[in-house]
């Protein structure tokens, strides 16, 4: 299938980006624009996969393009403003929306140059305050429960962080959340935007802030018994925000040394903390409240 004539494509707004693309994107928020930032086009294109020298799972990259592909959903051929879709015949049109507005945009942000964290992140009284923590650790849990006390949502599963006069500022992501069927049921949860493996999208319905936020703090999520806080410091502060970097395992030399410069910056200017999360969602609101108190 070819690109889908202009005046049939669908403009969005998330990250600070003016993006048109040729899929109905339902997490996106709609706008108006002249010319687009990013542009997700649906398109055939050659990637031999037996030909390819695989660079690492499921991506190979070249001096233009990273390319990211998936038996069961298609190929993706990505650059800094150009994400082309060739996706599987039968692919399920959710699953196809989730690749794309999950790992192979959180790639392009990546390729702009922005540090792209695996958190979400509200906002708290004008300053962005992210989770941190890879699938299953509950930060989308733990974002949803602020959005329940009032606090919007800025992204879920994934934050783009760009630098303002040496401070890291966030803009706004994707309206939306991916939670666990048992968290969505003891939120209350039941706007299902669609279902993917065991999670399922649930929009959170808010204005689209242009304005970016600075981000005030990480919380590093871990899973216990009861919830605490912690402040880290020195190289275990550190070493928490390369492993959280998203797609680490892509990185040319070139662009650690880039990483390894923003999480400096990060490091120098943002308090990190380690969040002890409890297993029993009834804690939520006493998790909300140790947060609160933490930063107010």
């Amino acid at each position: 299938m070819g690109s889908v004539e202009l005046d049939k494509r669908f403009k969005y707004e998330a990250f600070g980006l003016n993006i048109l693309s040729d899929f109905y994107l339902p997490h996106l928020i709609s706008t108006n624009f002249d010319k687009p930032d990013v542009k997700i086009i649906n398109s055939k294109f050659d990637l031999d996969l037996k030909q390819v020298n695989q660079s690492g799972p499921n991506f190979y990259i070249d001096k233009q393009y990273i390319y990211r592909f998936w038996d069961f959903v298609g190929k993706f051929k990505i650059n800094n403003n150009t994400i082309i879709v060739d996706p599987k015949l039968d692919v399920d049109q959710n699953i196809l929306n989730n690749f794309i507005l999950g790992t192979i945009f959180a790639t392009l942000l990546r390729l702009r140059g922005l540090f792209v964290l695996h958190a979400s992140a509200v906002n708290i009284h004008g300053f962005a305050i992210a989770f941190s923590g890879f699938k299953g650790y509950g930060k989308s849990t733990t974002a949803m429960a602020f959005y329940n006390r009032g606090y919007p949502i800025i992204s879920d599963d994934y934050i783009a962080i760009d630098f303002h006069n040496e401070i890291p500022m966030i803009s706004q992501g994707f309206s939306c959340l991916k939670l666990s069927l048992n968290s969505a049921q003891y939120l209350h949860k039941n706007k299902v935007i669609n279902s993917f493996e065991k999670k399922r999208y649930f929009s959170v319905p808010q204005a689209y802030v242009t304005k970016k936020l600075p981000l005030k703090k990480i919380y590093f999520i871990e899973r216990n018994e009861y919830s605490k806080i912690y402040d880290i410091t020195g190289q275990n502060a550190f070493v928490e925000l390369i492993k959280n970097t998203f797609g680490i395992n892509m990185f040319k030399n070139t662009e650690l040394a880039i990483n390894f410069l923003q999480c400096n910056k990060i490091f120098q200017t943002v308090n990190l903390s380690k969040l002890i999360i409890s297993d029993n969602l009834n804690d939520l609101d006493k998790l909300v409240k140790l947060v609160e108190e933490d930063i107010l």
